[in-house]
Order: structure tokens, then sequence, then C-alpha cells
């Protein structure tokens, strides 16, 4: 079982319930029947007010005394011959293609309030007659960068959303894609450092478990979040099918960054023995350990979940340069045309750097977190001279859409475009930049409000 010291924030957690997720989750939660199999979510409804009455429900599986794995595997290593070798257990997809636009949100960190506003934003999330979530944006490609987990009361409701939305726009040639970030590895490592209050409440609401029991064993409510999130638990089990790694037609997508390195120990590799980590798979022989997650993975602050290379607001002397050389060399590497990464908040709001190569979409929209208001980037199919433009979209803030539209703001949604060529076709002296003359730099962030 994970620390003392989280036992200590369980405690905390049942005795400062906040009372609209007391209200509304142990309602949805004790009223619709546990999942026989995951997902399968009953489609969450939608109200103005978007907390987490959106979320269903679920009884996790018989308690487990297995420990947690907080170690690394020893071959997380660079070494050229390990590349690409196959792996036990098929994990998710590293490369897929989009028919229509690719949309990138960045860290929600529990806050199903901006999760929903990012979604609108973007134009893929409505609501039926009945007020239920409805797949809006046809073959629309939605990626969301990771860190779903922490910081916010209303996790579980979030997943469920995102993985009912993925359901609908599959059947339309969509898909939601979400990639597992630093955040989401270390609640199944059982790190439970960075959990809210309302989210081990959650939990235990998803367990099933009563007022009374919480009442004689307020530790109750971190072994439902030890049995959901370890690894082999119903939602460490779902968290596997999501990519560490994505590289949607040539945009890559991750969560901290990628470096050559990683290429190296090969990115199948990489997705493969996350997944198998997370879902707890041991080996077709006997007896054989369950495995440990590879370092390059999360293991340290150059592993693809932590890496922080791309998402610095400040350079020092040489910095800026050495930043430049291992994202070209690794865009070169994959054929791409860019990176999208999350990870580190942008106090600046939703960016790129590198003449649009790099785009940070992590804002710090959750209340956890900067409590910014949302924005989302939006990348179109290329046009007949191979570019692709890049739009930055923001929320209109906390004024309401009538007051923004007596300003002449349009609602108050930002918007700014980029085109963003091939990157041999810029290293040839064609370059990217903005789409005409009123148009920002192509570093320029987008302003808030």
């Amino acid at each position: 079982m994970p620390s003392a010291c989280v036992y200590r924030a369980s405690l905390h957690a049942v005795k400062h319930r906040p009372q609209p997720l007391l209200a509304w989750t142990a309602r949805r939660f004790r009223t619709i029947a546990p999942f026989t199999a995951f997902p399968t979510p009953a489609r969450p409804r939608l109200h103005a007010s978007a907390s987490c009455e959106a979320v269903s429900g679920w009884n996790t599986s018989s308690p487990s005394s297995a420990p947690p794995s907080h170690g690394f595997s020893s071959n997380g290593g660079s070494d050229p011959d390990t590349k690409e070798s196959a792996a036990p257990f098929a994990g998710p997809p590293v490369y897929v293609k989009a028919p229509g636009r690719i949309v990138a949100v960045g860290d929600i960190h529990g806050d199903l309030n901006k999760a929903v506003s990012s979604l609108q934003l973007a134009g893929v999330l409505g609501r039926d007659e009945e007020g239920r979530a409805l797949w809006t944006g046809a073959d629309t490609t939605l990626v969301q960068l990771g860190d779903v987990l922490d910081r916010g009361d209303c996790e579980i409701g979030v997943l469920l959303l995102l993985r009912e939305l993925d359901r609908q726009a599959r059947l339309e040639q969509g898909a939601v894609w979400m990639l597992n970030g630093n955040h989401e590895s270390l609640n199944v490592a059982g790190d439970f450092r960075y959990v809210t209050p309302g989210a081990f409440w959650e939990c235990a609401v998803a367990a099933g478990i009563s007022d009374a029991e919480l009442e004689r064993d307020p530790r109750a409510a971190l072994r439902a979040r030890w049995e959901l999130y370890r690894p082999g638990g119903r939602m460490a089990v779902d968290l596997a099918a999501n990519p560490t790694v994505l590289v949607v037609n040539d945009i890559v997508f991750a969560h901290g960054g990628l470096l050559p390195h990683h290429l190296v120990y090969g990115l199948e590799r990489i997705n493969a023995e996350v997944a198998a980590w997370m879902s707890g798979a041991k080996g077709g022989e006997p007896g054989a350990a369950a495995p440990l997650p590879p370092f390059l993975a999360m293991g340290d602050g150059s592993s693809i979940m932590w890496n922080r290379t791309y998402g610095r607001e400040q350079f020092g002397h040489g910095d800026r340069q050495a930043m430049e050389e291992q994202l070209l060399s690794t865009l070169r590497a994959l054929r791409a045309r860019a990176m999208v990464v999350g990870h580190t908040p942008q106090t600046r709001g939703l960016n790129c750097e590198c003449g649009g190569r790099v785009w940070r979409v992590d804002v710090g929209m959750s209340a956890g977190v900067l409590d910014a208001d949302p924005a989302i980037l939006e990348l179109s199919a290329p046009d007949e001279r191979g570019l692709v433009t890049a739009t930055a979209k923001k929320a209109p803030g906390r004024w309401s859409a009538a007051a923004m539209r007596g300003a002449g703001l349009d609602d108050g949604v930002q918007v700014r475009r980029w085109s963003i060529g091939p990157l041999a076709q810029q290293e040839e002296g064609a370059g990217v930049g903005g789409g005409g003359a009123d148009e920002p730099a192509p570093d320029a962030p987008l302003s808030r409000l």
C-alpha cells in the first residue's frame, strides 16, 4: 500500500468532502449498475454547471494486498542493438492517420468544467435532447496530452466523458486519444501526493463505500483509490490503452516531449512497456513477474513524461539552440512536421517555439493549477501546397458570451493562425510564417483577454 503520508491525506479527504461533489456523485455512482466490462459507461449527462454529476460509476474488484511498483525496468537504456525489439505485450499504436482536422487539448487535472469548455471550444461536444454528451466533431481527431489526473476533484468524470466521446467519434471516422502523462504514472505507482480530497472521495464512491463505512474506517478512501489505480486495477487497465507517444499523420504528440535517444530505444517498445506495466500483464512463462515501467518513459527529467526541454518559457545562453537541435533531430528522424507537448503550464498562454515546430498547449486551465481560460490548438489537413494551418483558440474567459458580443469581441474567442510547411521545405528556405500581414510572428503567444 502507499505510504503513511498518503493515508493522512485520505483522512483529510473524508473530513473535508466538497459538498457539491458529495451531493451529486454519491447519487450518480450508487444508482447505476456496476460495469461488467470496461469501458462501457452510460452516456453522461451534461448540465450547465458541468460538475461531477456527469460521472457514471462502477464497483472495484476485490481488495488486493499487492504492493505498488515504484521501481523502473533495468532495460531502459538507449542501446542501439535493442531498437524496436519485439515486446511480449501489444501496446497502443504509435502511428495513426487522421482523415480530418486534428485538435490538441492540454492538461486537464480533474477539472470537468474546463474540460467541457475546451471540448466545446474545439467544436466536438454538444448535447442531445436529453442532455447527454454528444460528439459533434465528425471526423475530427482529438488528442488530449495527458495529466487528466490529480489537482482536481473530478478525474473519473473527465475520463468517462472522453471515453464516451471516443466511442461516438469512431462511428464517424473520428477519434479521441488520451496520452499518459506523469500524473497518470504517479497514480499507478501508488504516489497520491497530488490527489485532492474530492478525488479521494470520488474513488470511495466509485468503490461503493458507504458514508457509514467511511466514518468507521477513513482509510477506506485510500484503499479504494489504490484498488482502482494499482497495476492491473480497473482504472490502470483503462489507462493502459492510452499511448505514451502518438504520431498523427506527421504531427508528434508526447506529454513532455520526445528526444533523440527515445527514438533509439523504440517508440512502439515504449508504448508497449508502459501499457504492460499499467495493466499488470505478466509474461507467458509460469511464475513470471509483473513488468516494471521503462525508465525512458517516466524515470527522470529527460523521460518522455517528465521532460521540460520544450516547455521552458525562458532560455539561458545557448539553451534555445540546444533545444532546437534536439527538436529538429527528432522531427527529421520521424519525418514529422511538428511536435505538440503539454506538461509545463504556460503562463503566457498557448504558444509555439522554433518557428512553429513545437507547440506548448498546457495553459494551466485547471482550477488546481493556474485556473487559466481554456485554449486549444487546431491543425488542418495539408493544403495543395503542403501547408498545415495551425489555429490557436482561446475561450472567452469569465465574461458572458452576450457581454463579449456587446463589446464586439465575437463571443470573446480569440483566434490566431499560422502556416506550417513540411520540415524539408523550411530547411530549403521556404520557412514558416503567419497567414497574413495582421498575423503575429510564429513564436508569439495567444494573448490573454
